[in-house]
């Protein structure tokens, strides 16, 4: 390989399968790294049951980041999905899986990226989060903030934006984006299957999975919670695979059994009676469908919506006026949540009142001394003791403005601004309907998820937090392979010889494109 060609590999974004260290590919590393793994098992079985397990998941988790890094991509995402019902099913330390997979993936793909390359693919709106997070970090060394408090409530404020930052670090293909499209249709049928069973049985099924009756009903109808401890959580799940099909019939292609599990996820979403996600999921399919939606398309909704209002419309009204009538007109935990998440903004101002001191889950936990302030323990709902504070995290916007302050709370949603440009951006003008269906995908859950978060902590709670960020960083990991002079599917074409010339001789094969591109390249032209 000349030199030109290797300092340009250096200073690009385009990873390709030979960039990193030789070494790493060489049967004695991985047999040392083996035996390693197996002493450390070995040594931590004295400490106790549990730290082998953590060290052998932190050891395949390496290794899955420098040999699989879109396996463990795809692990990590379903952690995140499954740890709610795993955590109510074996408590204890499966509830921190999420956190976890969170940090392995944030440390060990820009690690491994920075080897193989020397530069990183920056996730949209970067220096705006790091401005909320630097805010929030210096109020609560200003307020004398526990770091045991301060610093697990940080991370958990930012998680969603580290996973989508250690997976903008993949070099993605479209292979992958088809088979993330599948298990998106598994999930959404696995779903189903629960939403069906809940129906047929809702009162076993319930105190099953939650312990409890059915929270709600309504003409008859159980609120449904599926796999999860509740019907908010199924809510957010089942909108999430919504969106994502209603995408992929207005951009990729148009099928009855995309369309099932579409109509099938929103319903299962409408049944589990949440009216955040009621709302959400038609502003949501209202935008994607005004923009994206051929006139046959239009004039079928048009005919179809007055018969859906009839038969739904009385129930979801009768719905939704309550809720209004509940937080909205009357005094309730959750105004009251947002109305002293505004006075510690306004006391603390500029900097707010410190990680982990309002709104957040960890400021529940640690029962913040400014709740005994504002009178919290009086409130139901609002007070001190296990299950008996319920709603001291029932929204995402107190927690940003009480702990990082105004400018805070401004910041981040700048950077939200930035994820939706990046995603509203083709990622290049050769762009395939796959990626294109992820950007439009990301936009759908950017409305979805910022209407629930008024009402849930969506950013930062299991199963919803990743989906919109990790959309923009694989977005932004397209862009970034796409703008460098080395992603071109084809090597430049330089004039062609005479006929009566031979070609000249050539002592090494022409560079590579990296991987994936050549398929990706020959799949749009074909399109």
């Amino acid at each position: 390989m000349s030199p030109r060609l290797s300092t340009q590999r250096r200073g690009r974004h385009a990873l390709r399968p030979g960039d990193l260290p030789s070494v790493v590919a060489r049967p004695w590393v991985w047999a040392l790294a083996a035996g390693t793994a197996a002493a450390a098992v070995s040594v931590t079985t004295l400490a106790g049951p549990l730290v082998p397990l953590v060290v052998l998941a932190v050891a395949v988790g390496v290794a899955l980041a420098v040999g699989a890094p879109r396996a463990l991509a795809l692990l990590a995402v379903v952690v995140v999905v499954v740890s709610p019902p795993l955590e109510a099913l074996l408590g204890g330390p499966v509830g921190y899986a999420d956190e976890a997979v969170v940090a392995l993936c944030a440390v060990a793909l820009p690690v491994r990226r920075l080897l193989a390359v020397g530069a990183l693919v920056w996730f949209p709106g970067t220096a705006w989060f790091a401005a909320f997070v630097g805010l929030g970090v210096l109020s609560a060394v200003r307020e004398d903030v526990p770091a045991g408090i301060a610093a697990p409530a940080a991370f958990l404020a930012v998680k969603g934006l580290l996973l989508a930052f250690g997976l903008a670090q993949v070099d993605w293909r479209d292979t992958d984006l088809r088979f993330a499209g599948r298990a998106g249709a598994v999930a959404a049928g696995v779903m189903a299957l629960s939403g069906l069973a809940n129906l047929a049985a809702p009162g076993a099924w319930a105190r099953v999975t939650t312990g409890r009756a059915p929270l709600e009903y309504v003409a008859g109808l159980p609120a449904l919670n599926g796999l999860f401890g509740h019907p908010a959580a199924f809510s957010r799940f089942c909108g999430v695979l919504a969106v994502g099909a209603l995408a992929y019939l207005l951009v990729v292609r148009r099928s009855p059994s995309v369309v099932a599990l579409c109509a099938a996820c929103a319903g299962l979403a409408v049944l589990s009676l949440q009216v955040k996600s009621i709302v959400g999921l038609l502003v949501t399919f209202a935008v994607l469908g005004a923009r994206f939606l051929s006139p046959a398309g239009a004039a079928v909704a048009a005919l179809l919506g007055p018969l859906v209002a009839l038969v739904a419309g009385p129930p979801l009204w009768a719905l939704v006026r309550g809720d209004v009538d509940l937080y909205v007109l009357q005094p309730s935990a959750r105004s009251r949540l947002a109305e002293g998440g505004a006075t510690v903004a306004d006391r603390y101002f500029p900097l707010g009142a410190g990680f982990g001191r309002y709104g957040s889950s960890v400021a529940a936990e640690s029962y913040s001394p400014l709740y005994y302030e504002l009178g919290f323990p009086d409130r139901f709902g609002l007070r001190p003791g296990e299950g008996a504070g319920q709603f001291l995290n029932d929204s995402q916007w107190p927690a940003l403005y009480g702990e990082a302050g105004w400018i805070g709370a401004a910041c981040f949603v700048v950077g939200l601004g930035c994820v939706l440009v990046r995603l509203l951006r083709p990622t290049s003008a050769q762009e395939s309907r796959l990626v294109r269906w992820v950007r439009v995908t990301g936009v759908g859950w950017v409305v979805l998820l910022v209407i629930e978060s008024f009402a849930s902590p969506v950013f930062v709670s299991a199963p919803s937090f990743p989906f919109l960020f990790v959309a923009a960083g694989v977005a932004a990991s397209f862009a970034a392979r796409s703008s460098s002079p080395l992603s071109s599917s084809s090597p430049p074409t330089s004039p062609s010889p005479p006929p009566s010339s031979s070609p000249p001789p050539s002592s090494s094969p022409p560079p590579s494109p990296p991987d994936g591109q050549v398929g990706a390249s020959a799949r749009t032209l074909a399109r």
